[in-house]
C-alpha cells in the first residue's frame, strides 16, 4: 500500500525536509491567509496567524497523526490562532471627526459592482464568527462540510446550517444591492 501524498509531504517534515515545508505553504498559505483576513477583518493581523499557523506546524507537525486531511489540520489550528488573535484585540470605537474628515472626491463615483463588492466584504465581515468561518471555508477555500467540521471540532450539521444561516443574513443584507444594480 503506498502512502498518500498528504503523508509523504508529513514525512519529509518531519525529517526537516525544507523543500517540503516551502511546497506546504505554496499550497496552503493563500487559503490560511484569506480565512484569517475574513475572521479578523485586516491583513496585518492575518499575516501574523498565518505566520504562528506554520511556525506551529513546523514545531508540531509530529502531532498530525493523518487522521484528517493536512489542509483540514492546517486550517484547525489558523482557526484557533485567529479566535486568540480575536479575543486578545482591544475593543475601539471608530468616531469619524467631521470637522477633520476628508471631503469626497470630485470626480465620478465607483462603478456599481465595486460598491457591491464592498458591501459583500464588508457584510461578511458583519456575519457571526462561526457563520463567517464556515462560509469562507466552503465558499472560498472550497471545503468540504466534513472538513470544515473537522476544523470547527462541530458536527457535519453544524457546518450546513451556519453555512446556511450565514448565506440567509448575506441575502436579506444584500438585497437592497440587487434592487439598485437591476
Amino acid at each position: 500500500m503506498t502512502a498518500s501524498p498528504e503523508s509523504e509531504l508529513a514525512d519529509a517534515l518531519r525529517r526537516g525536509d525544507e523543500r517540503a515545508f516551502e511546497q506546504l505553504y505554496r499550497l496552503h498559505s493563500d487559503g490560511l491567509f484569506h480565512l484569517a483576513e475574513r475572521m479578523l477583518g485586516n491583513a496585518a493581523d492575518a499575516a501574523d496567524v498565518l505566520q504562528e499557523t506554520f511556525v506551529a506546524v513546523f514545531r508540531r507537525i509530529e502531532t498530525w497523526r493523518g487522521e484528517g486531511s493536512l489542509k483540514s489540520w492546517l486550517y484547525q489550528i489558523a482557526v484557533r490562532f485567529a479566535l486568540r488573535a480575536k479575543r486578545r484585540r482591544p475593543i475601539t470605537i471608530d468616531f469619524e471627526d467631521e470637522e477633520h474628515a476628508t471631503p469626497p472626491a470630485v470626480h465620478d463615483p465607483p462603478p456599481a459592482e465595486m460598491d457591491f463588492r464592498a458591501a459583500v466584504d464588508q457584510e461578511i465581515q458583519r456575519l457571526p464568527t462561526r457563520a463567517r468561518m464556515v462560509f469562507v471555508m466552503h465558499t472560498v477555500d472550497g471545503m468540504t462540510h466534513p472538513e470544515i467540521a473537522r476544523v470547527l471540532e462541530v458536527d457535519e450539521g453544524t457546518s450546513k446550517s451556519q453555512l446556511h444561516y450565514a448565506r440567509s443574513l448575506l441575502k436579506r443584507r444584500l438585497a437592497r444591492y440587487e434592487r439598485e444594480l437591476a
